[in-house]
């Protein structure tokens, strides 16, 4: 009974969005009859920002605070979104943003025609302070701090999936891996252990969500989607479950080990990120025009 109302579920939404989510051919996407099949909206909230948009979301190490960056500024908000913490206002504002294990600094990037890694203090109430710039050698518009602290990795570049990683004691960049694949999904994500990075990006026709080791930059598919169908991911922290959010704001949610859908809602037309909190159980959502969304995902 469960497995027919997920189908109804499913339908109501690509029928409302006006066309028909192709199923991905690697792997065979079926749906299941258990996990996230009830998704809830716990909270929206329209973010004011000084360009009228937003681009990537940062949960704190704890998941107690969420991090929007939304070009002039880094909008923190409480982990349930009932009340806006602080506004930050970098020097050259923030397209991307990460947080140091300890919550006590901030990483940022500018992307296009900005090759700077920003490297700022943050004193836990709403004040910033500048530390170092790290001059990379091309445009950087991902940003990820590794959970044990000793490494930052960036996307260098948006054309081609180019994973750069520094250590967080120099700033020096200490491996640089190019991968096969197109238009990067601006998102990085590190697993629990600090070993291993999760990216996005095309190959053959398909957006490939994968894992990348960091000692060696080895890679492995977690799953393949029409590309419109994936433009923005998160997985989740114990790495079991994969999100994925078309342009018209659908959302899946699918088994990462055996790629069965097992949950699907309409969240906020275009978006631009998503990140699952620590603790696994909730998913923020965010849109280009700065609408923020907090879904319970039943898990």
């Amino acid at each position: 009974m469960r497995k027919i109302f997920l189908l109804i579920i499913l339908g109501v939404l690509l029928a409302a969005c006006g066309g028909a989510v192709t199923p991905a051919s690697t792997p065979t996407v079926m749906p299941s009859a258990t996990s996230d099949a009830n998704p809830m909206l716990l909270r929206q909230v329209e973010l004011e920002t000084q360009t009228g948009t937003a681009y990537t979301l940062a949960w704190s190490f704890d998941g107690e605070t969420l991090a929007v960056a939304s070009g002039g500024e880094i909008t923190l908000l409480r982990d349930d979104l009932n009340e806006i913490q602080a506004v930050l206002e970098p020097d050259n504002g923030a397209l991307g943003v990460t947080w140091n294990s300890d919550e006590t600094q901030f990483a940022t990037v500018n992307g296009f025609k900005n090759p700077t890694i920003t490297i700022w203090d943050f004193d836990g109430d709403n004040q910033i302070a500048h530390i170092q710039d790290v001059q990379a050698d091309t445009d950087q518009y991902g940003v990820a701090w590794s959970p044990n602290g000793a490494i930052l990795a960036t996307l260098a570049g948006d054309a081609q999936s180019v994973i750069q990683l520094w250590d967080t004691n120099t700033w020096v960049m200490t491996q640089e891996f190019e991968l096969p694949y197109t238009k990067p999904r601006r998102a990085l994500s590190w697993n629990a252990d600090s070993s291993s990075l999760y990216g996005a990006g095309e190959l053959t026709g398909q957006t490939a969500i994968f894992v990348m080791k960091v000692t060696d930059g080895t890679v492995e598919e977690l799953g393949k989607f029409p590309v419109a169908q994936a433009e923005v991911f998160a997985v989740s922290p114990d790495a079991s479950r994969i999100a994925i959010s078309d342009p018209r704001g659908v959302v899946l949610i699918v088994d990462a080990v055996s790629g069965e859908i097992v949950g699907g809602f309409k969240s906020v037309d275009q978006s631009v990120d998503m990140a699952w909190n620590p603790n696994g159980m909730t998913l923020a959502i965010l849109s280009y025009e700065g609408t923020l969304q907090l879904w319970q995902t039943q898990r």
